[in-house]
């Protein structure tokens, strides 16, 4: 599984403010964001593609 690093590159530390690591799977990123910040759980879910 891809990590949000590997997706975003290093905007992917900006997601620490949501409780994302830049380490974390993009399933787990999305489950974390979800409920923080739909609209970033959206757009993982549209840039991550086939990884989700």
């Amino acid at each position: 599984m891809a990590t949000v690093k590997d997706v975003l590159g290093a905007h992917a530390y900006t997601l620490a403010r949501y409780g994302v690591s830049p380490d974390d799977d993009l399933k787990t990123a999305y489950k974390r964001l979800a409920d923080k910040a739909p609209h970033l759980a959206r757009f993982i879910k549209e840039v991550a593609g086939a990884f989700l």
